[in-house]
Protein backbone atom coordinates (compact mmCIF):
# COMPACT_ATOMS: atom_id res chain seq x y z
CA UNK A 1 0.00 0.00 0.00
CA UNK A 2 1.35 3.42 -0.83
CA UNK A 3 2.69 5.15 2.27
CA UNK A 4 1.06 8.42 1.26
CA UNK A 5 -2.38 6.84 1.69
CA UNK A 6 -1.68 4.63 4.71
CA UNK A 7 -3.29 5.57 8.04
CA UNK A 8 -3.46 3.74 11.35
CA UNK A 9 -6.68 2.02 12.36
CA UNK A 10 -9.08 4.42 14.05
CA UNK A 11 -7.40 7.50 12.60
CA UNK A 12 -7.69 9.49 9.41
CA UNK A 13 -5.24 11.66 7.60
CA UNK A 14 -5.28 15.43 8.31
CA UNK A 15 -5.83 16.08 4.62
CA UNK A 16 -8.82 13.75 4.55
CA UNK A 17 -10.24 15.30 7.74
CA UNK A 18 -9.92 18.79 6.29
CA UNK A 19 -11.48 17.61 3.06
CA UNK A 20 -14.36 16.05 4.96
CA UNK A 21 -14.93 19.23 6.93
CA UNK A 22 -14.94 21.25 3.72
CA UNK A 23 -17.45 18.90 2.12
CA UNK A 24 -19.62 19.06 5.24
CA UNK A 25 -19.44 22.85 5.31
CA UNK A 26 -20.35 23.09 1.65
CA UNK A 27 -23.17 20.65 2.18
CA UNK A 28 -24.49 22.80 5.00
CA UNK A 29 -24.16 25.87 2.81
CA UNK A 30 -26.06 24.18 0.02
CA UNK A 31 -28.82 23.15 2.40
CA UNK A 32 -29.04 26.68 3.74
CA UNK A 33 -29.33 28.10 0.27
CA UNK A 34 -31.94 25.55 -0.72
CA UNK A 35 -34.19 26.23 2.25
CA UNK A 36 -33.41 29.76 3.31
CA UNK A 37 -31.15 31.99 1.23
CA UNK A 38 -33.77 32.98 -1.27
CA UNK A 39 -36.22 33.86 1.49
CA UNK A 40 -33.62 35.89 3.34
CA UNK A 41 -32.29 37.68 0.32
CA UNK A 42 -35.55 38.45 -1.37
CA UNK A 43 -37.43 39.51 1.71
CA UNK A 44 -40.21 36.92 1.52
CA UNK A 45 -42.47 37.57 4.49
CA UNK A 46 -40.17 40.35 5.66
CA UNK A 47 -40.28 44.10 5.74
CA UNK A 48 -37.40 46.55 5.54
CA UNK A 49 -35.88 47.74 8.79
CA UNK A 50 -37.18 51.10 10.02
CA UNK A 51 -35.76 53.88 7.88
CA UNK A 52 -34.40 57.13 9.28
CA UNK A 53 -36.71 60.11 9.40
CA UNK A 54 -36.89 62.07 6.14
CA UNK A 55 -34.08 64.54 5.77
CA UNK A 56 -35.08 68.19 5.28
CA UNK A 57 -35.56 68.89 1.59
CA UNK A 58 -33.24 71.45 0.04
CA UNK A 59 -36.09 72.51 -2.22
CA UNK A 60 -39.39 73.34 -0.45
CA UNK A 61 -41.28 72.14 -3.52
CA UNK A 62 -40.59 68.51 -2.60
CA UNK A 63 -43.82 67.01 -1.20
CA UNK A 64 -42.41 64.85 1.59
CA UNK A 65 -45.84 63.74 2.81
CA UNK A 66 -46.83 62.44 -0.62
CA UNK A 67 -43.44 60.81 -1.08
CA UNK A 68 -43.66 59.00 2.24
CA UNK A 69 -47.21 57.79 1.64
CA UNK A 70 -46.29 56.41 -1.76
CA UNK A 71 -43.04 54.77 -0.69
CA UNK A 72 -44.42 53.05 2.41
CA UNK A 73 -47.71 51.81 0.94
CA UNK A 74 -47.48 48.01 1.28
CA UNK A 75 -47.08 45.89 -1.83
CA UNK A 76 -49.05 42.64 -2.29
CA UNK A 77 -47.54 39.69 -0.45
CA UNK A 78 -47.37 36.23 -1.98
CA UNK A 79 -46.50 32.80 -0.53
CA UNK A 80 -42.90 31.70 -0.87
CA UNK A 81 -43.88 29.15 -3.48
CA UNK A 82 -44.78 31.98 -5.88
CA UNK A 83 -41.07 32.84 -6.17
CA UNK A 84 -40.03 29.33 -7.14
CA UNK A 85 -39.81 28.21 -10.80
CA UNK A 86 -43.22 27.12 -12.06
CA UNK A 87 -45.55 27.35 -15.04
CA UNK A 88 -45.44 30.62 -16.98
CA UNK A 89 -48.57 32.59 -17.74
CA UNK A 90 -50.39 31.96 -21.00
CA UNK A 91 -52.00 35.40 -20.88
CA UNK A 92 -50.77 38.23 -23.04
CA UNK A 93 -49.02 40.89 -20.91
CA UNK A 94 -50.75 44.24 -20.50
CA UNK A 95 -47.69 45.87 -22.06
CA UNK A 96 -43.92 46.02 -21.85
CA UNK A 97 -41.42 48.44 -20.37
CA UNK A 98 -38.50 49.39 -22.57
CA UNK A 99 -35.56 50.38 -20.43
CA UNK A 100 -33.31 53.13 -21.73
CA UNK A 101 -29.54 52.86 -21.68
CA UNK A 102 -27.41 55.25 -19.65
CA UNK A 103 -27.25 58.07 -18.98
CA UNK A 104 -30.74 57.35 -17.72
CA UNK A 105 -33.32 60.00 -18.68
CA UNK A 106 -35.68 61.89 -16.38
CA UNK A 107 -38.54 59.41 -16.86
CA UNK A 108 -39.98 56.61 -14.71
CA UNK A 109 -38.34 54.17 -17.12
CA UNK A 110 -35.03 55.91 -16.50
CA UNK A 111 -35.47 55.48 -12.74
CA UNK A 112 -36.32 51.81 -13.23
CA UNK A 113 -33.25 51.34 -15.41
CA UNK A 114 -31.08 52.82 -12.65
CA UNK A 115 -32.59 50.50 -10.03
CA UNK A 116 -32.17 47.54 -12.39
CA UNK A 117 -28.48 48.29 -12.78
CA UNK A 118 -28.02 48.68 -9.02
CA UNK A 119 -29.64 45.30 -8.36
CA UNK A 120 -27.82 43.47 -11.15
CA UNK A 121 -24.39 44.79 -10.16
CA UNK A 122 -24.95 44.74 -6.41
CA UNK A 123 -26.00 41.10 -6.20
CA UNK A 124 -23.18 39.80 -8.37
CA UNK A 125 -21.30 37.20 -6.37
CA UNK A 126 -23.53 37.38 -3.26
CA UNK A 127 -21.09 39.78 -1.60
CA UNK A 128 -22.61 42.35 0.79
CA UNK A 129 -19.67 44.67 0.16
CA UNK A 130 -20.40 44.72 -3.58
CA UNK A 131 -23.99 45.70 -2.85
CA UNK A 132 -22.82 48.38 -0.41
CA UNK A 133 -20.60 49.92 -3.08
CA UNK A 134 -23.29 49.83 -5.76
CA UNK A 135 -25.84 51.36 -3.40
CA UNK A 136 -23.50 54.09 -2.17
CA UNK A 137 -22.76 55.11 -5.76
CA UNK A 138 -26.34 56.31 -6.28
CA UNK A 139 -27.61 57.05 -2.74
CA UNK A 140 -28.31 60.69 -1.95
CA UNK A 141 -27.46 62.11 1.47
CA UNK A 142 -30.32 61.25 3.82
CA UNK A 143 -31.28 58.08 1.91
CA UNK A 144 -32.01 54.95 3.97
CA UNK A 145 -28.84 53.27 5.15
CA UNK A 146 -27.82 50.29 3.05
CA UNK A 147 -27.88 48.09 6.17
CA UNK A 148 -31.66 48.58 6.35
CA UNK A 149 -32.36 47.33 2.83
CA UNK A 150 -33.87 43.89 2.23
CA UNK A 151 -31.16 42.87 -0.22
CA UNK A 152 -28.19 43.79 1.94
CA UNK A 153 -29.67 42.33 5.12
CA UNK A 154 -30.39 39.06 3.35
CA UNK A 155 -26.85 38.74 2.01
CA UNK A 156 -25.34 39.43 5.45
CA UNK A 157 -27.68 37.04 7.28
CA UNK A 158 -27.20 34.22 4.79
CA UNK A 159 -23.42 34.44 4.95
CA UNK A 160 -23.47 34.54 8.74
CA UNK A 161 -25.79 31.53 8.94
CA UNK A 162 -23.51 29.58 6.60
CA UNK A 163 -20.40 30.51 8.56
CA UNK A 164 -18.91 32.34 5.59
CA UNK A 165 -16.81 35.52 5.71
CA UNK A 166 -19.01 38.60 5.79
CA UNK A 167 -17.53 39.95 2.57
CA UNK A 168 -15.28 38.82 -0.24
CA UNK A 169 -15.32 36.21 -2.96
CA UNK A 170 -16.27 32.66 -1.95
CA UNK A 171 -15.14 30.19 -4.60
CA UNK A 172 -17.95 27.72 -3.99
CA UNK A 173 -20.69 30.39 -4.10
CA UNK A 174 -21.89 32.52 -7.00
CA UNK A 175 -24.98 34.59 -7.68
CA UNK A 176 -26.41 36.47 -10.65
CA UNK A 177 -29.54 38.55 -11.04
CA UNK A 178 -31.21 38.73 -14.46
CA UNK A 179 -33.83 41.53 -14.60
CA UNK A 180 -36.94 40.44 -16.49
CA UNK A 181 -39.85 42.64 -15.38
CA UNK A 182 -40.62 45.88 -13.61
CA UNK A 183 -43.33 48.20 -12.43
CA UNK A 184 -43.79 51.85 -11.60
CA UNK A 185 -45.54 52.08 -8.24
CA UNK A 186 -46.17 55.81 -8.60
CA UNK A 187 -44.74 59.27 -9.15
CA UNK A 188 -45.07 62.66 -7.49
CA UNK A 189 -43.35 66.04 -7.45
CA UNK A 190 -43.94 66.53 -11.13
CA UNK A 191 -42.25 63.24 -12.01
CA UNK A 192 -39.08 64.10 -10.09
CA UNK A 193 -39.83 61.41 -7.48
CA UNK A 194 -40.79 57.87 -8.43
CA UNK A 195 -41.05 54.51 -6.69
CA UNK A 196 -40.05 51.66 -8.99
CA UNK A 197 -39.67 47.91 -8.59
CA UNK A 198 -37.61 45.38 -10.55
CA UNK A 199 -38.27 41.65 -10.75
CA UNK A 200 -35.81 39.11 -12.04
CA UNK A 201 -34.36 35.64 -11.85
CA UNK A 202 -31.77 34.94 -9.18
CA UNK A 203 -29.40 32.11 -9.95
CA UNK A 204 -27.21 30.79 -7.15
CA UNK A 205 -24.62 28.05 -7.49
CA UNK A 206 -23.44 26.52 -4.22
CA UNK A 207 -20.97 23.66 -4.24
CA UNK A 208 -21.86 23.05 -7.88
CA UNK A 209 -25.59 22.84 -7.20
CA UNK A 210 -27.71 25.43 -9.08
CA UNK A 211 -30.65 27.12 -7.36
CA UNK A 212 -33.01 29.55 -9.07
CA UNK A 213 -35.75 31.78 -7.76
CA UNK A 214 -37.54 35.00 -8.46
CA UNK A 215 -36.16 38.12 -6.78
CA UNK A 216 -37.42 41.68 -6.56
CA UNK A 217 -36.65 45.06 -5.03
CA UNK A 218 -38.38 48.42 -4.82
CA UNK A 219 -36.66 51.75 -4.26
CA UNK A 220 -37.75 55.38 -4.02
CA UNK A 221 -35.81 57.42 -6.56
CA UNK A 222 -35.39 61.20 -6.74
CA UNK A 223 -34.21 63.11 -9.79
CA UNK A 224 -31.35 65.39 -8.82
CA UNK A 225 -29.49 67.23 -11.55
CA UNK A 226 -29.10 64.84 -14.45
CA UNK A 227 -29.24 61.59 -12.47
CA UNK A 228 -31.60 59.35 -10.54
CA UNK A 229 -30.57 58.81 -6.93
CA UNK A 230 -31.90 56.73 -4.05
CA UNK A 231 -34.13 59.33 -2.43
CA UNK A 232 -33.73 60.83 1.02
CA UNK A 233 -36.59 59.98 3.35
CA UNK A 234 -38.80 56.95 3.67
CA UNK A 235 -37.66 53.57 2.47
CA UNK A 236 -39.85 51.85 -0.10
CA UNK A 237 -41.98 48.95 1.13
CA UNK A 238 -40.71 45.48 0.30
CA UNK A 239 -41.41 44.33 -3.25
CA UNK A 240 -43.81 41.61 -4.31
CA UNK A 241 -41.73 38.55 -5.18
CA UNK A 242 -42.81 36.06 -7.86
CA UNK A 243 -41.29 33.87 -10.53
CA UNK A 244 -41.00 36.19 -13.57
CA UNK A 245 -43.52 35.65 -16.31
CA UNK A 246 -46.13 33.91 -14.17
CA UNK A 247 -49.74 34.85 -13.46
CA UNK A 248 -48.68 35.95 -9.97
CA UNK A 249 -46.12 38.37 -11.39
CA UNK A 250 -48.66 39.78 -13.84
CA UNK A 251 -51.34 40.12 -11.18
CA UNK A 252 -48.88 42.06 -9.01
CA UNK A 253 -48.48 44.61 -11.81
CA UNK A 254 -45.14 43.57 -13.27
CA UNK A 255 -44.62 44.10 -16.99
CA UNK A 256 -41.91 42.39 -19.06
CA UNK A 257 -38.78 44.44 -19.69
CA UNK A 258 -37.58 45.38 -23.13
CA UNK A 259 -33.97 46.32 -23.93
CA UNK A 260 -31.68 46.53 -20.92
Amino acid sequence: MNAATTTRAGTSSPVRRRGGLLVAALGALTALLLIGLVSLLLGLGATPAPAPAPAPAHDPSWDLAAETAMATRPMPRLPETAAQPHTLSTRSPAGTITLPTGPFPATPEGALAQLTELTRVGLQGADPQAYEQAYAAIAEAGAPQVESTVMHRGLVQARAAAGLPRTGVVGELSMTFTPLAGLVKGTTDGGRYVVVCVLGQVDVVANGIPISSGGADCQAMRRLGDAWRISPGAQAAAATVAWPGTDEASDAGYLPLGAI
